[in-house]
């Protein structure tokens, strides 16, 4: 059913524009123009000016059947640096880039395979659940394009996100992360005259760092320390540390309980420093990114996947992600949301690529989920 020549085209097309993040406005005036002349009606929110991008999401509408359910389909215009000027590789099996950027398939293929779907459910008329498109921006950057989108704008209670890597696999269940900061403040004083006087937060950072569990916590838990920026010149003893870490799990308690053992572990370093100077302060802020996902495996846009899997003999599991997508936030706001695989490879990488056969695999399956079978 799908028109394999123009969904190539469509790809290769998106990832020729340059979108990186806040950067949207060029690839969402492509996707308006693919609308327009579908005649397929769409919206633009205010996400902007909470998102800082020159664009707004997109939502675009098709079918009004009261009687059928509305479907959402996403995926977002963002790419990640080293995204500009792709120049895409048609091969005999996969599109890659010329080697000096990113592909961008990471998520332009999803936005291919939406526009693609949309072309064919309004050009054949077929008869299908009612759809939306909410094409989003931001997402590299924390999700900010899902996170602050206007749900107002949307009727659907389940829908698919287009954003990971083998069509194989449709994502129901994934965590929910938590990025928490810690910060050490010491006492600076001069390391060759009176280095007696300062509290150095680097060493006070390291007592804390060396007390935390990190990397695999449980089967399903993680915590990680990804940046630690401390220090002002080499002969200063060190008066100001921040540690960037995250936690991801999919049990709320796990989490809930390793943020109290770090924080006891602030508590006690506070105690150990303050008794040698009580300028010396170190705190936790913690910050919410995404709540989890379960989607129940016998909502309609599952069993309507899988029973098209079936049809067209496709293997497809059902698995559970380590990692946080838009539709981490569709949940949150009402929309059960599962991801399902396109193809895409090594994204974020001057080695991505794309995998045809799953590339038309994943547009088959999308199409098909929405149909309505009699």
């Amino acid at each position: 059913m799908i028109n394999k020549k123009r969904l190539i085209k469509t790809f290769t097309d998106l990832v020729k524009i340059d979108s990186e993040s806040r950067n949207e406005v060029d690839v969402a005036r492509y996707i308006k123009n693919k609308l327009n002349k579908l005649g397929i009606k769409y919206k633009i929110d205010k996400s902007a000016v909470l998102t800082k991008s020159n664009h707004g999401n997109i939502i675009a509408k098709l079918g009004s059947k009261k009687n059928l359910p509305t479907i959402l389909l996403s995926s977002h215009m963002d790419t990640v640096t080293n995204g500009l000027g792709i120049k895409p590789v048609i091969k005999r099996d996969s599109i890659t880039s010329d080697g000096r950027t990113i592909l961008g398939a990471d998520d332009k293929s999803g936005l291919a395979i939406i526009l693609e779907t949309l072309e064919i459910l309004k050009r054949k008329k077929l008869n299908h659940y009612n759809v939306e498109a909410a094409i989003t921006t931001c997402e590299e950057i924390g999700l900010l394009g899902a996170k602050f989108l206007d749900y107002n704008l949307l009727n659907s209670r389940e829908g698919i996100v287009l954003d990971s890597t083998s069509p194989e696999r449709l994502v129901y269940k994934g965590p929910s992360s938590d990025y928490f900061n810690i910060i050490v403040q010491g006492v600076e004083a001069h390391s060759g005259i009176n280095p007696e006087k300062g509290i150095s937060s680097i060493t006070a950072s390291a007592d804390i760092i060396s007390k935390m569990r990190t990397g695999r916590i449980n089967s399903n838990s993680t915590i990680n320390i990804g940046k630690i920026n401390g220090g002002s010149a080499i002969n200063i003893v060190p008066g100001r540390t921040e540690i960037n870490c995250e936690i991801r799990s999919h049990n709320e308690n796990t989490i809930k309980i390793e943020l109290g053992k770090i924080k006891k572990i602030i508590e006690n370093v506070n105690k150990k420093y303050k008794k040698i100077n009580k300028k010396f302060n170190a705190k936790i802020k913690i910050n919410r990114i995404y709540d989890s996902i379960n989607i129940p495996k016998n909502s309609l846009i599952i069993k309507n996947i899988l029973k098209t899997c079936k049809q067209f003999d496709y293997k497809i599991d059902l698995v559970e992600t380590g990692g946080g997508a838009d539709a981490n936030f569709f949940v949150k706001n009402g929309v059960n949301t599962v991801n399902l695989g396109t193809g895409m490879r090594e994204f974020h990488t001057v080695k991505e690529k794309l995998i045809l056969k799953e590339f038309f695999q994943s547009a088959n399956i999308v199409i098909n989920s929405l149909i309505v079978k009699s």
